[in-house]
């Protein structure tokens, strides 16, 4: 029944298509043609959002840039809407209003068109850390759909457009360095040239820093590795340094291209893989690289891109994974006891490859355009490695790769989908359009997915959008294959989570660059995946079975002038789980804003801020909510324009505001540390 409704719901624009009313009202036709063209603009530009099917921000880099941002995580905290979460690993998950704050592939992350989630967490915290200064233009799409052809969000898509891969008639270049507290230091640049129809660019950039940050008292005082080993319950500083490196190249001659990146982020283990606290020197690597090549063609009136694509995706971790005198029986016999005198050490590495066709077909058909999808990817377990303190001696590692991996090694997903889009104008001042997209996982029920949406001009000050959307998200590689981890056990039994999302926006432009949008929207998850203690297994294990109803209001307000740039939102959401009770980790108020002002024509400042109300706490933990928190930060540059360069210094959380992330009950005691007041200058020019 519900397959035939939502099919039903994708086949009503083409109904609406015989109900077209002609006008003969010369005004009503030439703003018709306006609208079309400025819509058609705005799909192939991604400029103009107003007209785009879909509840969005676009920010400049320039722009976030001069507002005191300096990587993509810090940009992404002053969007409507985003809030960014973390774990005991300090792996950080940008989360759309408060949709399953502890599942990392709630929203896909596109660089340059193509897709960087790692399949291992199926999040992208190594993209995080990119700088500022690698970065074009950030579009966000809050709820689900595909704005991306081919690539669906489940709670919103973030889509990087770098320097690279726009750019200006002729060769250029960008380049930028960074130092502040905690020692760190940015270094990076982009080149790009065009001969003709032949293009190349490339870009790169390396992070680093050597923050330490100050836990409470870990999981083993809350009998994590049991009651004998409470007494071992550690707190103080554990490594969160950063170290990651990205380098992405691209060429493209006539219909052909090709283009690569690879990426490599290591970070301290912070709170420690079991919740026990990390030691010095203990770290975890996520990295991956991605190779791709196609082809443009035409099929009589369509346009057609074919690409073929391998990636791989890495997790390794070298810890110590409980601290010195540690007891726990053996393997054989399992009623001794073993003290580890040194602790216990583990190394850790899955790799995971993947393999990826994909064909893409546009076109004008009856009016409107038309795209259709179909994509194919193979994955599976590359290599896996478990060595351990010997379970046994209590000394010396020995290679448990085949009897306790902490990865299954057997593990493989093959996923085909296909996906169909069509936007036509319905009348004069109404715009329609559908999308349906099938998607098969081996193992998993196929999932449809349909999405309605429509943009309707009330006159070209004042327009209005409604949408309807069905989507899903399978469960990641962690969630279905983790072994033998006692924070974190995984189940190839689960099935994916759906959501239904129901929006509307209002937007009014007051001039060209001053607009004022107003956003409702309604989210109905189903089957959320999150982890749940096992008391006589004495584990956390992925399961099925949470469930939400989120509603809310979005409104943003942006002016620039030409010296002046201002932007605010205001978010607010009314949520609870399956049982009426509010939803945990979701705060339900926040607010986002900056100005920058350009004061002459060498120096330009900005002031930044965002803002959230208490965060209630999950059934069964007696802490009292977390506080609410502001953050404010604030810049100033210099320009060089004798250089082609400009200096900028900026001051993060200049009060000093202590911020946390919240810890699952049973864990920590205290919530997980983040950065206090940092500075930064950033020297940076172009070539």
């Amino acid at each position: 029944m519900k397959t035939r409704f939502s099919l039903a719901l994708l086949l009503l624009p083409f109904s609406l298509l015989s109900a077209e009313a002609e006008t003969n009202s010369n005004l009503l036709s030439n703003l018709t043609d306006e609208i079309n063209t400025i819509a058609q603009s705005a799909k192939d530009q991604r400029a103009n959002i107003d007209y785009l099917p879909y509840v969005m921000s676009v920010f400049d880099g320039e722009e976030l840039s001069r507002a005191g941002a300096s990587s993509l995580k810090e940009a992404l905290s002053l969007v409507a809407g985003v809030n960014i979460a973390s774990d005991n690993l300090s792996l950080f998950n940008p989360v759309f209003r408060g949709s399953n704050p502890v599942a990392y592939g709630q929203s896909k992350l596109v660089v340059d068109g193509v897709e960087v989630n790692d399949l291992f967490f199926d999040g992208y915290t190594a993209y995080l850390s990119m700088p500022i200064d690698m970065i074009k233009r950030i579009e966000v799409v809050r709820g689900p759909g595909s704005y991306s052809n081919g690539h669906y969000g489940y709670a919103g898509s973030i889509i990087i457009t770098t320097y690279k891969a726009e750019m200006s008639t002729g060769d250029n270049g960008r380049w930028f360095t960074s130092a502040g507290n905690n020692r760190t230091g940015k270094v990076g640049g982009s080149f790009a040239m065009r001969d003709n129809d032949f293009t190349f660019a490339a870009d790169i950039y390396t992070v680093h820093d050597n923050l330490a940050l100050s836990y409470g008292k870990d999981g083993l005082s809350n009998n994590l590795l049991g009651a004998a080993n409470a007494s071992l319950s550690r707190s103080g500083n554990a490594p969160s340094e950063t170290d990651a490196t990205m380098v992405s190249a691209s060429i493209s001659k006539g219909a052909f291209f090709a283009d690569g990146r690879f990426s490599t982020y290591r970070h301290g283990s912070g709170g420690g893989i079991n919740y026990a606290l990390s030691f010095d020197g203990d770290h975890y690597n996520v990295d991956q690289w991605h190779i791709r090549s196609g082809a443009h063609y035409r099929a009589g009136e369509f346009e057609g891109t074919f690409q073929a694509a391998m990636t791989q995706d890495s997790f390794t971790s070298h810890q110590l994974l409980a601290p010195e005198g540690l007891r726990l029986p053996s393997l054989t016999p399992p009623t001794t006891v073993v003290t580890y005198l040194d602790g216990f050490y583990g190394i850790h590495e899955a790799f995971i490859r993947t393999y990826q066709l994909n064909n893409t077909l546009t076109g004008s058909v009856y009016g409107g355009d038309m795209t259709v999808g179909l994509n194919a990817t193979w994955s599976s377990v590359a290599s896996e490695k478990t060595l351990t303190t010997d379970r046994d001696s209590g000394s010396g590692l020995s290679d448990y790769s085949t009897t306790l991996p902490f990865f299954n090694p057997d593990g493989s997903i093959n996923n085909q989908s296909a996906y169909i889009t069509y936007e036509r104008p319905l009348s004069t001042n109404l715009i329609g359009y559908a999308s349906l997209t099938l998607d098969h996982r081996n193992g998993l029920a196929t999932q449809i997915d349909p999405r309605l949406a429509a943009v309707y001009t009330l006159d070209p000050n004042n327009l209005i959008k409604f949408s309807i959307s069905r989507a899903h998200r399978n469960p990641s590689w962690q969630e279905m294959f983790t072994l033998n981890n006692r924070a974190r056990w995984g189940s190839p039994d689960l099935h994916p989570e759906t959501v239904m999302a129901y929006e509307t926006q209002y937007i009014h432009k007051f001039e060209t660059e001053h607009t004022l949008s107003f956003n409702l929207f309604r989210l109905d998850n189903k089957d959320q995946i999150y982890l749940q203690y096992n008391t006589p297994a004495t584990r956390y294990e992925y399961i099925n079975g949470s469930k939400s109803l989120i509603k809310g209001f979005e409104t943003e307000w942006r002016k620039r002038y030409d010296d002046t740039s201002f932007y605010a939102a205001y978010t607010h959401i009314w949520a609870e789980d399956g049982n009426g009770v509010t939803l945990p980790n979701a705060p339900s108020d926040t607010a986002r804003g900056f100005i920058t002002q350009t004061l002459n024509e060498t120096w330009y400042t900005s002031l930044s801020g965002r803002w959230q109300s208490a965060t209630p706490r999950e059934i069964g933990d007696s802490r009292a909510d977390m506080k609410a928190i502001g953050i404010v930060d604030t810049s100033i540059g210099y320009k060089l324009p004798r250089f082609h360069s400009e200096v900028q210094l900026t001051l993060k959380n200049m009060f000093n505001e202590t911020e946390l992330y919240p810890s699952p009950k049973g864990t920590f005691n205290d919530d997980y540390p983040a950065t206090g007041r940092t500075y930064l200058v950033t020297v940076r020019g172009t070539f």
